[in-house]
């Protein structure tokens, strides 16, 4: 059944996954995140929300421990 608000499908995205042994709880992911999906976890680290999350690297850019990878490009569903 065609989506009529994604006529040609939806587009692929990459996802932010952090890495809670590189995290050290800054919440420099969480305060410049656009979309507001890096919650801090119980533990004080950040977990991204993939549902919300729309690839846009906002956080791997300025995360300055590294903790913050992509996942390669899926399609949304």
């Amino acid at each position: 059944m065609a989506d009529s608000a994604h006529p040609f499908g939806r587009k692929a995205r990459a996802l932010a996954v952090i890495d809670p042994v590189r995290c050290t709880g800054c919440g420099y992911c969480s305060m410049l995140c656009i979309m507001k999906c890096i919650p801090q976890q119980p533990d004080g680290l950040y977990q991204v929300d993939a549902d919300l999350c729309i690839g846009c690297r906002s956080c791997l850019v300025n995360c300055p421990f590294g903790a913050v990878t992509m996942l390669p490009s899926q399609r949304e569903a």
